[in-house]
């Protein structure tokens, strides 16, 4: 444990007011969470010293494996602390939302990419950048006065190396982008992490780049004496009582695969990091009393917590989709469960889309595969097989959730499904939480202009101008005024489109793309109608 009694007094004097279990349950480790983050000392070390000395590492590992929390808790916060010139942890897919009649010819993908890199720019100034200029304008000099290393990480690469029709061009934009970079700064050090699954993609494009060879890094599961580990500092970092036997017991409950009966059949080699999690998160939700350790009671926290998850995990993918639960459990148990055994298939509409929804959730993988998709491990069998979709829990109706769903099927190329989801998160965001109401009504203006309902677009982006104007962000105001004006000139009006682009100049006076629209509205385009 890093300073071990240095971090469990300061975590023991503010955190259990925060949180009370020393497990976070499915969410990623972040640098928040830096002083709970266990079990992985030796990968880091390594993980560090490829990425130091390549200029192309790859790290993979299974979905779930830990790939975000090792480098979001573990690795760039260590390089952070020796003051090495690292990036925050990128992605090149986002919820946030950008009008983008006020951003023509943007890359999506390279716009997220960066503003992860960067979440203090503007996107207009990013959305300006290639990925070799920004990290052009982001080198430091070290002490001899040379270009100091710059540590680059993009998470979940198989976000982009999944072809997809409406996106084709700007993913392979982004790939070709991020390699030329590579090729041009030769103090960048990128690291991609992607799924083991994905790998062999990701080993073609890199080849197809022609760049030189690049480290791999494999991150594997836990061990049960690293799994063992992580429990007991855990606990001890928040004072927690955790017995030994206790311990053990449920590490050999995580292994173990039963048959439909009940009993044991097997047990696996390794602890799935995200089981833990879950589980550990159920065990310790309050800080356990002395009442003497009960092995039947733990084994049903266990399968609960196991259960609990993979119901609400399905009943949320159903939600997204647009998929009756019973049609999705008909589909589950024949395709994951009984792998065709029970007949013919059922008729479910299950789309490419949803399956790789199911594989983000992490419980599915090998959705590429001519077998079709599996379980992404066999521990959730007895789980699933006790679910009842008429059980499953209701998802909540959370309007910041509604628009990351309703931000995805638009991703997916599904406008319809993207519509209807946003528009129920409209329905449900109360009046408070402006700033969501907001990026619904830019998301809404968005898919109204790209489907050339030109007024309704406008509309939407104005109502969304007056909530970022109640919320003082002077910003996000400029950007939807820009989109107002931009979305007038294709109407032809170009008084309106003079009046809103000098209006957006007025709030981000030295934005570079909201500038050249106000030029471009006022030396072109047709008379006000």
């Amino acid at each position: 444990m890093r300073d071990d009694c240095i971090s469990a007094r300061a975590i023991f004097d503010f955190a259990p007011r925060r949180r009370r279990s020393p497990f976070l349950g499915p969410r990623p480790s972040t640098a928040r969470d830096e002083s709970l983050f266990f079990g992985r000392s030796d990968e880091i070390r390594l993980l560090r010293g490829l990425w130091r000395r390549n200029r192309l590492t790859i790290l993979h590992a299974d979905a779930a494996a830990g790939k975000t929390s090792l480098l979001g808790a573990g690795l760039i916060p260590g390089l952070r602390a020796d003051n090495a010139n690292v990036l925050p942890l990128g992605r090149a897919t986002s919820c946030q939302v950008w009008p983008v009649a006020a951003l023509p010819g943007h890359n999506p993908y390279v716009l997220a990419l960066l503003s992860s890199w960067a979440p203090e720019e503007s996107p207009g100034r990013l959305a300006a950048l290639s990925i070799d200029e920004f990290i052009r304008d982001r080198q430091d000099l070290d002490r001899d006065r040379e270009r100091a290393l710059i540590f680059a990480a993009v998470d979940q690469a198989e976000a982009f190396l999944r072809p997809s029709e409406p996106v084709e061009g700007h993913r392979r934009r982004l790939l070709d982008e991020l390699f030329e970079a590579l090729d041009r700064r030769p103090n960048l050090r990128l690291l991609l992490a992607v799924r083991s699954d994905y790998l062999d993609d990701l080993r073609h494009e890199v080849k197809n780049a022609g760049l030189p060879e690049c480290a791999e890094y494999h991150l594997r599961p836990l061990t049960p004496e690293a799994a063992a580990d992580v429990v007991r500092r855990s606990a001890q970092a928040m004072r927690l009582h955790c017995p030994p036997a206790e311990v053990e017991e449920l590490l050999e409950e995580l292994r173990a695969i039963r048959d439909e009966s009940g009993r044991v059949g097997r047990l696996t080699q390794a602890i799935d990091p995200l089981l833990l999690q879950v589980a550990g998160a159920q065990l310790w939700r309050d800080p356990p009393g002395h009442e003497q350790f009960d092995s039947a009671r733990l084994r049903a926290e266990v399968e609960r917590a196991l259960t609990d998850w993979c119901g609400r995990t399905l009943a949320a993918a159903a939600a997204e989709h647009e998929l009756p639960p019973h049609e999705l459990e008909s589909w589950l148990r024949h395709t994951l469960l009984h792998r065709g055994r029970t007949g013919t298939a059922p008729a479910a509409a299950i789309t490419d889309a949803f399956l790789h929804s199911l594989e983000d959730r992490h419980l599915i993988t090998g959705v590429r595969h001519s077998a079709g998709p599996c379980l992404r491990r066999q521990r959730l069998l007895a789980p699933l097989r006790r679910l009842d979709a008429g059980q499953w829990p209701s998802p909540p109706q959370e309007p910041a959730a509604l628009l990351c769903a309703a931000v995805r099927a638009h991703a997916a190329g599904e406008p319809g499904r993207a519509g209807r989801l946003a528009r129920e998160a409209a329905r449900v965001c109360p009046p408070k939480e402006m700033r969501v109401r907001a990026d619904i009504e830019t998301l809404l203006g968005n898919l109204g202009y790209e489907q050339r309902r030109l007024d309704e677009a406008a509309a939407r982006h104005l109502a969304a101008a007056t909530l970022f104007e109640a919320l003082n962000d002077c910003t996000s105001v400029g950007w939807a005024l820009a989109a107002i004006g931009r979305i007038s000139l294709v109407q032809g009006r170009r008084g309106r489109a003079i009046e809103h682009m000098m209006a957006a100049v007025s709030r981000i006076p030295n934005d570079p793309v909201v500038r050249s629209g106000l030029g471009q509205a006022l030396i072109g385009g047709v008379v006000d109608q």
